[in-house]
């Protein structure tokens, strides 16, 4: 009896020995510790720091100069304009002396380009002879002016500019219609005045000018 006793003590032993066992392998002998995953941490995001809008900057206005008008300076020179008036009453005055009563319908002077234009009368366009008396007259008036300028004592300064460059001519027939234009160059008659050019010459530079206009004929008596 008591033998019987031992066999189950013993046996009881045994089995409480393989039930702990097991549940040693179960949970890995000794205590596993518990390996943290570590958490990501987000990135922070960055923050866009808006830019301070510029305040507007005032602007100065800039002062637009406004054109010189031509005056007399404070040492009483004459402007252009005012010495091409200079030139036109001379122009004026030849015309009013001359002996074959020769018309000057008109005169505009242009001191901007360094031109005038002058519009004349002729005073019989079937006559051959006054027809080119007639031609040449405005270049032998603009000569005159210009070889006083140049040797004369009507401009003792001798100040070029109150000459204008080019002299443009209007030939008006005895109706009042174009009948041709040419222009005469300072140039020329100062070359002529001053020896350096020939009649020939001067003639043959002013012949060129000439251009015909709608009331234009050669019929001569």
């Amino acid at each position: 009896m008591t033998k019987r006793k031992t066999i189950f003590s013993s046996v009881a032993i045994a089995l409480l020995i393989i039930s702990g066992g097991c549940s040693g392998f179960v949970g890995g002998g000794e205590p596993v510790e518990e390996t943290a995953t570590p958490t990501q941490t987000p990135e922070p995001t960055p923050t866009t720091t808006p830019s301070p809008t510029p305040e507007p900057t005032a602007t100065t206005p800039v002062a637009t100069e406004e054109p010189e008008t031509e005056t007399e300076s404070d040492s009483g020179e004459l402007t252009k304009a005012e010495k091409f008036e200079k030139f036109d009453e001379n122009v004026h005055r030849l015309y009013r002396g001359d002996d074959d009563n020769r018309t000057l319908v008109e005169t505009e002077t242009h001191p901007e380009n360094d031109s005038y234009h002058l519009t004349v009368k002729m005073r019989d366009t079937t006559n051959r002879t006054k027809t080119v008396e007639d031609r040449l007259n405005p270049l032998w008036k603009y000569y005159a002016i210009v070889k006083d300028y140049n040797y004369g004592d009507t401009y003792p300064e001798r100040d070029h500019t109150y000459i204008p460059d080019t002299v443009n001519v209007t030939f008006l027939r005895e109706d009042g219609k174009k009948f041709q234009t040419s222009y005469i160059k300072y140039l020329w008659a100062y070359n002529y005045a001053n020896d350096e050019w020939s009649l020939r010459v001067l003639m043959g530079k002013y012949s060129t000018t000439f251009d015909e206009g709608p009331a234009y004929h050669d019929k001569w008596e």
